[in-house]
């Protein structure tokens, strides 16, 4: 059975660790410990203040009515200490000071909308910050990270709905328009170039928010086509499908997808009761993905997300059967390309756009490979990478990827890196941003070297052949670890095959260097 209410109550005290709980200062309110206690910030970063819409959830359930007044009053105190720092110049900092960035003016409105109606709160105090929140949202549009756009155009709903006026009707059909058009035909919608279940889950929580502030039904049926998508991809793998995610979460919160439990639809329900009972009846094990979710997210999305799903369990009656796709199951997505297979038990997906990355489950075994890491010298060139200019073609029995490998830089923080950054953004805002995520999101391949990789299953066995060209001679290959090289800051948790990528299954790797071409073939058995 189901049940968050361990995981929620083991959480609560380290949010509220989060906050500064003293009313008698001015930090009071703020939910970035390591500005208003530690002092190692200098600046409270206000997309931790969806902390409080946990909060002012935690407040509903049973085991916290003694409390719910004072949590009441700490989630009225976050909203009190965001519209505070709204006003100020270059307000909605998540990273560094005036950064006016949209992730954090998207979800801290968000979450502060969402504590102002559930606890009916006067505007007096935060009315103005709600209309400059309004006049960023509508002037900005995200297109490279859906999750967030969907938010943003979530907290108009929101606002609208607060002051009735304050979000212009054709901008915010304009906006929907534009929101919408971000979701592929196969139902994902895109998150750096490609799919994310972590972060198409998150956009799933905020659909939903749009239908119940809206009653406009695309909204509806926009969830649908996701959660289809994500229910087909974790009843395949039976969990997540972690390193294949175009954004490498390994997380997926439960509240957009709990919604489908009580849906019209009869297949929806189905999958929903599958896609739960699979993802969430084991969070109280050492190894599920919400163990391994740090303090900061807990304050942001995962919290709130789970308390809600919680609410929703607690007036539904969950069935316990659990079955999954025949075995015979397979399909290549053609627009992100991702391919599925099976052979006997043995659960097969494979990455096409990142490399041919290759998964393989089978019970608690399970097999990994995340390519190459070329190393020419001090550069490094890597194959685990979301491309959308590699090519793929074939079936799940026998795919061909071929495509250009990513040089990777390594960044260091430095102080006068973060000065320098302070003093542009003062004078730049968000403008910097693009540039910003180009330097560590955003790379394009490199031509230099060229990597072709076939993926052949045949009866008993999967061979991987990799050849990789361009070399000039002094190049060193190594298997490419499960911790990714791009960078996203809710992923990269620890995962337990980071210790073992691989386990219970027996393998081999052969690889040689002809003239300009790097060789190796590894042969997974099967049987």
């Amino acid at each position: 059975m189901v049940d968050f209410h361990p995981l929620i109550n083991r959480n609560f005290p380290r949010i509220l660790t989060q906050l500064n709980r003293d009313p008698n200062t001015i930090h009071y309110g703020s939910f970035d410990r390591n500005w208003w206690h530690y002092k190692i910030r200098d600046f409270s970063s206000i997309i931790l203040q969806q902390g409080g819409y946990f909060l002012d959830l935690a407040a509903k359930l049973p085991e916290y009515n003694d409390y719910s007044k004072q949590l009441h009053e700490y989630a009225a105190a976050a909203v009190n200490f965001w519209a505070g720092r709204a006003v100020r110049k270059g307000a909605f900092e998540e990273y560094y000071p005036w950064e006016n960035g949209y992730p954090p003016l998207a979800f801290s409105t968000l979450a502060v909308a969402k504590i102002i109606l559930s606890q009916n709160l006067s505007v007096a105090k935060s009315g103005d910050a709600l209309k400059r929140a309004a006049l960023k949202l509508q002037q900005r549009f995200e297109a490279k990270a859906a999750n967030q756009q969907i938010a943003g155009l979530a907290a108009l709903a929101l606002l609208n709905k607060i002051n009735p006026g304050i979000v212009n009707s054709l901008t915010f059909g304009r906006l929907t328009e534009q929101t919408l058009a971000l979701q592929s035909d196969e139902g994902w919608f895109t998150e750096y170039d490609g799919p994310d279940l972590g972060y198409l889950s998150v956009s799933l929580d905020c659909l939903w928010d749009l239908f119940d502030n809206t009653d406009d039904h695309r909204f509806v049926e926009s969830a649908t086509r996701a959660f289809r998508f994500l229910a087909e991809l974790v009843i395949h793998n039976r969990g997540s499908v972690g390193m294949h995610n175009s954004r490498n979460t390994d997380y997926i919160v439960p509240y957009g997808i709990c919604r489908f439990l009580n849906s019209g639809n009869e297949t929806d329900r189905l999958l929903a009761n599958q896609v739960v009972q699979i993802l969430y009846s084991d969070t109280e094990k050492p190894d599920h993905f919400l163990q391994a979710v740090d303090d900061r997210y807990w304050s942001h999305y995962i919290g709130h997300s789970v308390i809600r799903a919680q609410l929703i369990l607690d007036g539904s009656s969950l069935k316990t059967e659990v079955t999954g796709l025949p075995a015979e199951a397979k399909a290549v997505w053609q627009e992100c390309g991702y391919a599925i297979g099976c052979q006997k038990n043995h659960r097969i997906m494979m990455s096409c756009l990142k490399g041919g990355l290759v998964t393989i489950r089978e019970q608690e075994n399970y097999f990994n490979d995340f390519g190459w890491i070329i190393f020419d010298g001090k550069k490094q060139f890597v194959t685990h990478w979301w491309t959308p200019s590699t090519t793929f073609s074939g079936i799940p029995e026998d795919m061909e990827i071929s495509g250009h490998p990513v040089q990777f830089k390594e960044n260091t923080s430095t102080p006068f890196k973060h000065f320098g950054l302070r003093t542009v953004s003062y004078f730049s805002g968000h403008n910097i941003i693009a540039l910003l995520k180009d330097l560590l999101i955003f790379r394009k391949s490199d031509q230099r070297f060229a990597f072709n990789r076939t993926i052949k299953i045949q009866p008993g066995k999967m061979i991987i052949s990799d050849v990789i060209s361009g070399l000039k001679g002094n190049e060193v290959f190594v298997k490419a670890p499960r911790f990714s090289k791009r960078h996203v800051a809710s992923a990269d948790s620890f995962h337990h095959e980071d210790f073992e990528m691989v386990k219970g299954y027996e393998f081999i790797t052969k690889s040689k260097v002809t003239g300009r071409l790097f060789e190796a073939t590894t042969i997974v058995n099967l049987d």
